[in-house]
Protein backbone atom coordinates (compact mmCIF):
# COMPACT_ATOMS: atom_id res chain seq x y z
CA UNK A 1 0.00 0.00 0.00
CA UNK A 2 1.26 3.47 -0.75
CA UNK A 3 0.29 7.11 -0.64
CA UNK A 4 1.80 9.32 -3.35
CA UNK A 5 1.75 13.08 -3.81
CA UNK A 6 1.13 15.11 -6.96
CA UNK A 7 4.84 14.93 -7.84
CA UNK A 8 4.83 11.10 -7.97
CA UNK A 9 6.74 10.81 -4.70
CA UNK A 10 5.74 8.25 -2.11
CA UNK A 11 4.63 9.91 1.12
CA UNK A 12 3.96 6.64 2.96
CA UNK A 13 4.25 2.96 2.19
CA UNK A 14 3.24 -0.13 4.08
CA UNK A 15 4.55 -3.50 2.90
CA UNK A 16 1.82 -5.70 4.34
CA UNK A 17 0.62 -8.34 1.87
CA UNK A 18 2.02 -10.51 -0.86
CA UNK A 19 0.34 -11.67 -4.04
CA UNK A 20 -3.16 -10.72 -5.09
CA UNK A 21 -5.34 -9.57 -2.20
CA UNK A 22 -8.28 -7.23 -1.68
CA UNK A 23 -6.67 -3.77 -1.45
CA UNK A 24 -9.36 -2.26 0.77
CA UNK A 25 -9.03 -5.07 3.32
CA UNK A 26 -5.23 -4.85 3.24
CA UNK A 27 -5.44 -1.09 3.79
CA UNK A 28 -8.02 -1.41 6.58
CA UNK A 29 -5.83 -3.92 8.43
CA UNK A 30 -2.51 -2.18 7.79
CA UNK A 31 -0.83 0.24 10.17
CA UNK A 32 -1.22 3.03 7.62
CA UNK A 33 -4.93 2.30 7.17
CA UNK A 34 -5.56 2.18 10.90
CA UNK A 35 -3.82 5.54 11.30
CA UNK A 36 -5.90 7.09 8.48
CA UNK A 37 -9.24 5.69 9.72
CA UNK A 38 -8.47 6.65 13.34
CA UNK A 39 -7.32 10.16 12.36
CA UNK A 40 -3.80 9.54 13.60
CA UNK A 41 -2.09 10.01 10.24
CA UNK A 42 -0.12 13.25 10.02
CA UNK A 43 -2.25 15.26 7.57
CA UNK A 44 -1.65 19.00 7.10
CA UNK A 45 -4.17 21.26 8.80
CA UNK A 46 -7.38 21.91 6.83
CA UNK A 47 -7.19 24.89 4.47
CA UNK A 48 -9.62 26.69 2.18
CA UNK A 49 -9.64 25.31 -1.36
CA UNK A 50 -7.55 27.31 -3.87
CA UNK A 51 -9.13 30.63 -4.76
CA UNK A 52 -11.71 30.53 -1.97
CA UNK A 53 -12.07 32.14 1.40
CA UNK A 54 -14.59 29.46 2.43
CA UNK A 55 -14.09 27.47 5.62
CA UNK A 56 -11.09 25.10 5.54
CA UNK A 57 -11.41 21.70 3.91
CA UNK A 58 -9.47 18.67 5.14
CA UNK A 59 -6.64 17.22 3.10
CA UNK A 60 -7.83 13.92 1.69
CA UNK A 61 -6.53 10.74 0.16
CA UNK A 62 -8.36 9.58 -2.94
CA UNK A 63 -9.20 5.92 -3.41
CA UNK A 64 -11.41 3.68 -5.51
CA UNK A 65 -14.92 2.42 -4.80
CA UNK A 66 -13.76 -0.57 -2.72
CA UNK A 67 -12.55 1.61 0.17
CA UNK A 68 -14.60 3.01 3.06
CA UNK A 69 -14.75 6.80 3.18
CA UNK A 70 -13.75 8.72 6.29
CA UNK A 71 -12.81 12.33 7.13
CA UNK A 72 -9.56 12.13 5.14
CA UNK A 73 -10.39 9.44 2.57
CA UNK A 74 -12.83 9.98 -0.29
CA UNK A 75 -13.94 7.79 -3.14
CA UNK A 76 -15.94 8.39 -6.33
CA UNK A 77 -19.71 8.41 -6.45
CA UNK A 78 -21.36 5.14 -7.46
CA UNK A 79 -21.51 5.09 -11.26
CA UNK A 80 -25.28 4.52 -11.44
CA UNK A 81 -27.50 7.51 -12.19
CA UNK A 82 -24.87 10.23 -11.96
CA UNK A 83 -25.70 13.81 -12.81
CA UNK A 84 -23.24 16.04 -14.67
CA UNK A 85 -21.49 17.45 -11.57
CA UNK A 86 -20.97 14.00 -10.04
CA UNK A 87 -19.45 12.78 -13.32
CA UNK A 88 -17.09 15.76 -13.25
CA UNK A 89 -16.17 15.00 -9.63
CA UNK A 90 -15.49 11.35 -10.48
CA UNK A 91 -13.29 12.41 -13.39
CA UNK A 92 -11.24 14.74 -11.17
CA UNK A 93 -10.88 12.00 -8.57
CA UNK A 94 -9.75 9.52 -11.23
CA UNK A 95 -7.11 11.99 -12.41
CA UNK A 96 -5.88 12.38 -8.84
CA UNK A 97 -5.78 8.60 -8.31
CA UNK A 98 -3.71 8.33 -11.45
CA UNK A 99 -0.81 9.95 -9.57
CA UNK A 100 -0.22 6.92 -7.36
CA UNK A 101 -0.57 4.57 -10.32
CA UNK A 102 1.98 6.60 -12.28
CA UNK A 103 4.27 6.68 -9.23
CA UNK A 104 4.22 2.87 -9.18
CA UNK A 105 4.85 2.82 -12.96
CA UNK A 106 7.87 5.12 -12.60
CA UNK A 107 9.16 3.04 -9.69
CA UNK A 108 8.93 -0.24 -11.63
CA UNK A 109 10.43 1.28 -14.79
CA UNK A 110 13.41 2.62 -12.83
CA UNK A 111 13.98 -0.46 -10.66
CA UNK A 112 13.65 -3.46 -12.97
CA UNK A 113 13.94 -5.90 -10.02
CA UNK A 114 10.26 -5.09 -9.42
CA UNK A 115 9.11 -6.40 -12.81
CA UNK A 116 9.10 -10.06 -11.72
CA UNK A 117 8.91 -12.10 -8.50
CA UNK A 118 11.89 -11.35 -6.28
CA UNK A 119 13.74 -14.50 -5.31
CA UNK A 120 14.79 -13.45 -1.79
CA UNK A 121 13.66 -14.01 1.80
CA UNK A 122 10.47 -12.11 2.66
CA UNK A 123 12.30 -9.88 5.17
CA UNK A 124 14.89 -9.03 2.52
CA UNK A 125 12.16 -8.29 -0.05
CA UNK A 126 10.62 -5.78 2.38
CA UNK A 127 13.97 -4.00 2.71
CA UNK A 128 14.54 -4.04 -1.07
CA UNK A 129 11.09 -2.49 -1.63
CA UNK A 130 11.70 0.21 0.97
CA UNK A 131 15.13 0.97 -0.52
CA UNK A 132 13.63 1.27 -4.01
CA UNK A 133 11.00 3.73 -2.70
CA UNK A 134 13.61 5.87 -0.92
CA UNK A 135 15.81 5.94 -4.04
CA UNK A 136 12.73 6.67 -6.20
CA UNK A 137 11.89 9.74 -4.07
CA UNK A 138 15.53 10.88 -4.00
CA UNK A 139 15.87 10.68 -7.78
CA UNK A 140 12.58 12.52 -8.33
CA UNK A 141 13.86 15.35 -6.15
CA UNK A 142 17.12 15.46 -8.13
CA UNK A 143 15.55 15.01 -11.58
CA UNK A 144 12.21 16.74 -10.79
CA UNK A 145 9.38 15.87 -13.16
CA UNK A 146 7.26 18.72 -14.51
CA UNK A 147 3.68 18.55 -13.25
CA UNK A 148 0.68 20.63 -14.32
CA UNK A 149 -0.11 23.33 -11.73
CA UNK A 150 -3.59 23.92 -10.29
CA UNK A 151 -5.03 27.41 -10.86
CA UNK A 152 -5.28 29.57 -7.74
CA UNK A 153 -8.68 31.26 -8.19
CA UNK A 154 -11.91 29.62 -6.88
CA UNK A 155 -15.26 30.08 -5.07
CA UNK A 156 -17.09 27.67 -2.74
CA UNK A 157 -20.03 27.65 -0.34
CA UNK A 158 -19.66 27.28 3.43
CA UNK A 159 -18.51 23.88 4.70
CA UNK A 160 -18.92 22.32 8.15
CA UNK A 161 -16.34 20.45 10.22
CA UNK A 162 -16.30 16.77 9.24
CA UNK A 163 -16.15 13.91 11.73
CA UNK A 164 -14.04 10.85 10.95
CA UNK A 165 -16.84 8.27 11.11
CA UNK A 166 -19.98 10.31 10.45
CA UNK A 167 -21.19 9.00 7.09
CA UNK A 168 -23.49 11.98 6.49
CA UNK A 169 -20.71 14.47 7.24
CA UNK A 170 -18.21 12.62 5.03
CA UNK A 171 -20.76 12.48 2.20
CA UNK A 172 -21.31 16.24 2.61
CA UNK A 173 -17.54 16.74 2.43
CA UNK A 174 -17.47 14.84 -0.87
CA UNK A 175 -20.43 16.93 -2.09
CA UNK A 176 -18.49 20.09 -1.18
CA UNK A 177 -15.57 18.97 -3.33
CA UNK A 178 -18.12 18.17 -6.07
CA UNK A 179 -19.51 21.73 -5.84
CA UNK A 180 -15.99 23.16 -5.91
CA UNK A 181 -15.07 21.36 -9.15
CA UNK A 182 -18.21 22.76 -10.81
CA UNK A 183 -17.74 26.29 -9.45
CA UNK A 184 -15.97 29.04 -11.37
CA UNK A 185 -13.03 28.72 -8.98
CA UNK A 186 -12.51 24.97 -9.24
CA UNK A 187 -13.50 24.16 -12.78
CA UNK A 188 -11.04 23.60 -15.59
CA UNK A 189 -11.73 24.46 -19.23
CA UNK A 190 -11.74 20.90 -20.56
CA UNK A 191 -13.82 19.18 -17.86
CA UNK A 192 -17.20 19.38 -19.64
CA UNK A 193 -15.73 17.50 -22.62
CA UNK A 194 -14.72 14.58 -20.37
CA UNK A 195 -18.23 13.54 -19.27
Amino acid sequence: MAIADALYRFVAIDVVAYGRTNESMVFKNSDMGQRVYNRQFDFPSPQPLPGTDAPPMPFVLVCDEAFRMCGNLIKPYCSLGLNCSKCIFNHHLTRARRMVECAFGILVAKWRILTKPIQLKIETVDEVLKACVVLHNYLLIKESLHVEQIPEDSDLASIENFGSRNTVAVSRMRDSFDEYFCSAAGRVDWQDQMI
